[in-house]
């Protein structure tokens, strides 16, 4: 769906990939139907192109920050319209150590020239220069009764918060829509890591977002900042200064 170009913008210093995490969430679909709790489940269905296996990691965040996602790719790879449901992680450490706050779906075209990158981003919604004075900012729709049509690509967009400091890893998602009426779920095995550390170093916004924040006008996601705040001790002298 990406180009080889687009593909290259999508790493940010928030984002980078690994391969690792994804046997977990399958071993937890294999443990829940041994366990016979499939039976309340919906069916299991592929008219979404699972895609690749991947885990990305994230660089340590602070309790309280914020941080948007939008890796998990949908494509309707069926002859038939779905109708999204829900999308909802899997892992350890989701609704503990991470929280999330916001699930939004962005309509996506696949040119580079209307959606933002895939990545991680500090802003909602995600915002993207794109070079000569050009900023892209991502459409978002609510989830829940989105139409995706057959070959249409769409992709979600979620909002994580920490909650306390600790370990997270994100195997996959259950993506739940309807077709023809019948409700189905299917896992889509993308995720993430991380680590939640009250000692985590200050990352700036990246300067592809931060050269959009005046004309493009998003909301800074909660503990996200363009300059490292002064310190404790440094305000202090700065203030003894001044007097």
């Amino acid at each position: 769906m990406w180009s080889l170009d687009e593909a290259a913008t999508k790493r940010t210093d928030f984002l980078a990939m690994d391969h690792n995490l994804v046997q977990a969430a399958i071993a937890a679909v294999v443990l829940c139907v041994a366990a016979g709790c499939a039976a309340s489940a919906p069916a299991t269905a592929t008219a979404l192109n699972p895609g690749a296996e991947m885990t990305y990691g994230l660089a340590p965040l602070k309790p309280g920050t914020q941080l948007g996602l939008l890796d998990v790719d949908l494509v309707n790879r069926s002859r038939l319209p779905i109708t999204l449901e829900s999308v909802e992680g899997i892992g350890r450490g989701l609704g503990t150590v991470i929280r999330v706050v916001e699930v939004k779906i962005a309509p996506a075209h696949g040119t580079g020239r209307q959606d933002t990158p895939g990545g991680a981003y500090q802003t909602d919604p995600p915002v993207w220069w794109v070079g000569r004075g050009t900023c892209i900012k991502q459409r978002l729709l609510p989830l829940h009764g989105f139409r995706l049509a057959p070959g249409g690509p769409a992709r979600v967009w979620i909002v994580v918060q920490v909650a306390r400091p600790g370990r997270f890893a994100v195997t996959g998602y259950f993506v739940r829509y309807t077709q023809e009426g019948t409700l189905y779920q299917q896992l889509i095995p993308t995720g993430y890591k991380g680590l939640a550390s009250r000692t985590a170093p200050f990352i700036p916004v990246y300067w592809a977002q931060a050269r959009c924040l005046k004309s493009m006008k998003p909301r800074l996601l909660r503990g996200q900042r363009v300059h490292k705040p002064l310190g404790t001790a440094r305000t202090a002298m700065r203030a003894q200064l001044l007097h």
